[in-house]
């Protein structure tokens, strides 16, 4: 490959041809220098990642795009997200931590929120995100975390006896799933990364459930038990 590309930019420039990178998404730059700005102005930073729709009032909502999500809303209804929760544009910041990491000082996150959002992560992704998120949280804060259980859905999905055409796929390929934990996965992962303790509890029931917003997923229409995802308190 890098023989091809020496060779590739040798004919581009015989041609007068030159590659240059696209510049920064700008929308995804401004709001970097929002957030960094958010956190010079504000004592209290509560982050909420792979918000989607669900753009929660006093949080910084992140996720990668913003598109119209009113379509979406039906889905959560008032239970989940009443108007008094309801945040705007102002409370999105499109921002890819992977690659830009957070524009925030060490120690300076007080609440992380996220569900159904780290199983759409590959390996090394959950590890860099665990990271980075360890790097900005204030000792002691809770990094909440709700994802699908591998081990509940395959038992409740798959048929081993019958081998390769027993295994229930669709968790990876129905949504998007790269990496699909258990419970011991996530405690050795946070714990290599250096999260002093981690408290697994059920749906709605976290250290933090005073400060967060209720739990939408799993949702009863595409998983029937809250069982089938792992919920946990990661602690700095």
């Amino acid at each position: 490959m890098r023989i091809f590309n020496r060779v590739f930019n040798k004919v581009l420039r015989m041609l007068n041809y030159s590659l240059n990178k696209l510049p920064k998404d700008k929308s995804r730059s401004k709001d970097l220098e929002r957030l960094a700005q958010y956190a010079i102005e504000n004592d209290q930073i509560k982050l909420h990642f792979g918000c989607g729709p669900r753009i929660l009032k006093g949080w910084i909502n992140i996720d990668l795009t913003f598109e119209s999500f009113e379509p979406y809303l039906q889905y959560y209804t008032d239970d989940h997200y009443p108007a008094a929760l309801r945040g705007n544009r102002d409370d999105l910041f499109i921002i890819n931590i992977l690659n830009d990491g957070l524009p925030l000082p060490d120690n300076s996150v007080d609440l992380i929120f996220h569900e159904d959002f780290f199983e759409h992560l590959t390996q090394k992704e959950q590890i860099v995100f665990l990271a980075e998120t360890f790097r900005v949280m204030k000792p002691g804060s809770v990094h909440r975390i709700n994802t699908p259980n591998l081990v509940v859905s395959m038992l409740d999905n798959s048929s081993f006896s019958k081998g390769k055409d027993g295994v229930f796929t669709a968790e990876w390929d129905n949504w998007h799933h790269h990496n699909i934990i258990t419970p011991s996965i996530l405690e050795e992962m946070a714990k290599m990364v250096g999260y002093s303790e981690i408290i697994f509890n059920s749906k709605n029931h976290s250290t933090a459930a005073h400060l967060l917003p209720s739990e939408y997923r799993p949702n009863e229409k595409d998983r029937p038990s809250a069982n089938s995802n792992v919920f946990a308190d990661l602690i700095k």
